[in-house]
């Protein structure tokens, strides 16, 4: 039941990163697209630095599932599926190995 809140909670991030990023951040420099995955990825960043969800139910959203929302939706949800679950994912991977490399001991001789 934890892994199922788990990627409830990641899917939901992504898609509120991916919400931020389409309507709320100018387009100029990146484009809708770049700003819908830097803001997923900010967000998958901080929760994968507190360990709190993964990534691979990201990336199986973004490359099984996004054919199913392409075909019954509109396309702003579409780009705010595919590129917020994939910046999450990116982003969580990032903060997971900040957290890891971040929790290494360093011994000296």
């Amino acid at each position: 039941m934890n892994g199922i809140v788990r990627y409830i909670v990641a899917t939901l991030l992504a898609i509120i990163g991916g919400y931020i990023g389409y309507h709320f951040v100018p387009t100029e420099p990146f484009g809708v697209d770049g700003n819908v995955l830097f803001v997923s990825a900010l967000f998958g960043l901080f929760v994968g630095l507190l360990e709190f969800t993964g990534f691979f139910g990201n990336v199986v959203n973004a490359f099984l599932i996004t054919m199913p929302i392409y075909l019954f939706s509109n396309g702003g949800f579409v780009v705010m599926w595919f590129w917020g679950n994939l910046g999450y994912a990116i982003g969580n991977v990032f903060g997971q190995l900040t957290r890891v490399a971040g929790s290494i001991r360093v011994r000296s001789l």
